[in-house]
């Protein structure tokens, strides 16, 4: 409860931290998803924050579902420009090479920005320090292993899936110095991020060279890692959301970020017409990144173990350990 008013106090302040007013503007919002929005759980929690809006504004905002060819996302997103909506809410925008160029090639739409920065004038980023989150899961998957090797498992080998990466083995390497962390990105190719078999092969691969912890940051491809590691009597790590309870007793922790409050809040932003053209981060001092624990999990962690991790969650609010992100140099230390 504590921690659910620390957020809400932290998007009060936000809200109210105007900065140029445009409320004259329509408010007209889309956004557009890649492949089914259930089974993905990055997909399901823009949703939530989506609907939540809906619910407490009664402010209209579109939804569309499309496939996973990028081709036709992208034309989908221009046609969803020159249609009239706005704001056009990004939400793989770290997956596009090219973000400034389109947004600049919409003057007169208004973007929002999830996951990647820009100083564009017609875009407002929101971003997530993911890194920290996976500072914390690398800390946890070191304490509980036994073989002294964690894996990790990802789908396109980009910035953003690295900066989960680094966050996690300078967490393991905190704990132990001698840890050792394999890791497995299975590529970019159609349907990549629900291909569950390519990522389960890729979790057994790592269990084969003594990976005893396997974190997934994979989208839809991700549960089934988790159940990789579960028919072996490992242990997995769920990203996103609290995956906890697909394989009770065999999910360590879920590195959960609240992205259904990010959305909602840049919404909110949108309809009360408050632009800062910067990007707002969110990391462990905001709540907003964390570890999920409860009764799926209580078994497997310690009293000792939980202690540890909220002492290292306490220094990096505080800016006592420093978790550096790969996106700001593309550089793992």
């Amino acid at each position: 409860m504590k921690h659910l008013k620390l957020i809400t106090l932290i998007f009060i302040f936000i809200l109210l931290n105007v900065s140029t007013a445009i409320s004259s503007e329509k408010f007209n919002p889309v956004v557009i998803y890649q492949e089914n929005i259930e089974s993905n759980p990055y997909n399901y929690a823009i949703h939530k924050g989506v609907k939540e809006f809906i619910r407490k504004t009664g402010a209209p905002c579109k939804e569309i579902v499309i496939g996973g060819v990028k081709k036709d996302f992208i034309n989908v997103l221009e046609k969803s420009c020159k249609s009239g909506y706005s704001p056009v809410f990004l939400i793989y925008a770290n997956h596009m090479k090219n973000l400034d160029t389109f947004a600049r090639k919409y003057p007169n739409i208004r973007f929002l920005s999830l996951g990647k920065a820009t100083d564009v004038r017609n875009m407002l980023s929101f971003d997530f320090a993911e890194h920290e989150g996976s500072f914390l899961a690398g800390a946890l998957a070191a304490m509980k292993s036994k073989t002294g090797i964690i894996g990790f498992v990802s789908v396109s080998d980009v910035p953003l899936m690295r900066r989960f990466l680094c966050g996690y083995k300078q967490g393991a390497e905190y704990i132990n110095p001698n840890i050792k962390v394999l890791s497995g990105f299975i590529g970019t190719y159609y349907r990549a991020w629900f291909d569950g078999n390519a990522t389960a092969a890729m979790a057994d691969k790592l269990m084969d060279q003594g990976a005893d912890v396997i974190y997934q940051a994979a989208g839809g491809a991700g549960p089934a890692v988790l159940e990789a590691a579960a028919k072996r009597g490992k242990l997995g790590i769920g990203v996103d959301s609290n995956q906890n309870g697909l394989y009770p007793g065999h999910v360590l922790t879920s590195m959960i970020k609240r992205i259904d409050k990010v959305v909602f809040a840049a919404l909110m932003h949108a309809k009360r017409g408050i632009w800062r053209d910067n990007i707002k981060s969110f990391g462990v001092a905001q709540d907003a990144v964390g570890l999920a624990f409860d009764e799926h999990n209580e078994k497997l962690i310690t009293p000792e173990m939980k202690e540890k991790i909220n002492k290292i969650r306490n220094k990096i609010s505080l800016g006592e350990i420093k978790v550096h992100d790969y996106v700001s140099d593309e550089m793992c230390l």
